[in-house]
């Protein structure tokens, strides 16, 4: 069975409209990034709304909506074992300390966002499974750091904003304070491997949509 999100249940249904909209963000790149997509049958999809219980292999999964990130995102707990599955609402997390916001378009939400990880901590659980990269805990400092580490980033794409520059150059200029912090938290390397799964200005462009679309540039 696949379980999603009611809202992206009709995508992996039908994934035309989805892959023409990461398209537009990825172009050349998708193909070689995600490979291919084929429909999931109407049979095996279990759409959720958050709330839901899940019985898997002999346990028990509690269901909690997460968007923020994405309208669609859901996360997972396993209280037996304390882990919860958040896949990209808790962030990027490389070289043991280095921690990103994935924040690409269209569907950031910043108010949304913090909610989920309340959401998340009021499970109390003692580590996450992170889709980048892996398991971390304690859950409690890393739900803290990351959410100083999406406001300052949100906060950094604000001022390129406000700066007066156009928008290629207010792009431009976070991309290259991103990459230069990134370097000093991973090195060069990482970096580039960072760069292959997601380019840097989708976080700026994410970011910019959301400032934008709250009125205060």
């Amino acid at each position: 069975m696949v379980y999603v999100h009611e809202r992206g249940a009709r995508h992996l249904a039908d994934p035309s409209r989805l892959l023409a909209s990461a398209t537009r963000l990825y172009g050349d790149a998708m193909e070689r990034m995600w490979g291919r997509f084929d429909p999931v049958p109407g049979e095996r999809l279990r759409p959720l709304a958050g709330g839901e219980r899940i019985s898997l292999g002999g346990g028990e999964l509690a269901v909690a909506y997460t968007p923020g990130h994405a309208v669609h995102h859901v996360s997972y707990f396993d209280a037996a074992s304390g882990m919860a599955f958040v896949g990209d609402t808790c962030g990027i997390r490389r070289g043991g300390n280095f921690m990103v916001a994935a924040t690409p378009p269209p569907d950031v939400d910043l108010e949304l966002w913090h909610a989920s990880l309340r959401t998340i901590a009021a499970w109390n659980p003692v580590s996450l499974f992170l889709a980048h990269f892996g398991i971390t805990q304690p859950a409690a400092a890393h739900l803290t750091q990351f959410a100083d580490v999406l406001d300052r980033t949100a906060q950094q794409v604000l001022a390129t904003l406000r700066s007066g520059m156009d928008d290629d150059a207010a792009r431009a200029s976070f991309v290259e304070a991103f990459r230069a912090d990134a370097r000093r938290g991973v090195g060069a390397q990482d970096v580039q491997a960072m760069e292959a799964a997601g380019p840097i200005d989708d976080i700026w462009r994410g970011l910019a949509r959301y400032w934008r679309g709250t009125g205060v540039v």
